[in-house]
């Protein structure tokens, strides 16, 4: 019986059909004001400014997420044929409203 391995490259790549999503927090103590939105860290960065101008709070806990896809590296065939399919998708991603549900502000 023989057996024939190849070894294979891969790269951990965004998974372009998921939104990235983005969240703060404020760590003053007593504070528990936070804030998410998907696909848009303009918007996350803004309400941290808006939140320090109300409230004097500096400090925050920002975390930032993406799904990720491990696939072949960029200019390997495979990769070309993965692309190919890929913009046949509609990208799901576009600013939106931040997430009422998760939105928490105090004076």
């Amino acid at each position: 019986m023989r057996r024939l391995y190849r070894h294979a490259d891969w790269t951990i790549i965004q998974d372009p059909n998921v939104c990235a999503e983005y969240s703060a927090e404020c760590s003053e103590k007593g504070c528990e004001a936070e804030f998410s939105i998907t696909d848009d860290q303009q918007t996350a960065d803004s309400w941290m400014y808006d939140h320090t101008a109300r409230t004097g709070h500096r400090r925050f806990w920002q975390t930032f997420g993406n799904a990720v896809v491990v696939g072949p590296p960029p200019g390997s065939i495979v990769a070309a044929l993965a692309a190919d399919r890929a913009s046949a998708v509609v990208h799901p991603c576009k600013p939106s409203q931040p997430s009422r549900e998760r939105a928490r502000t105090t004076p």
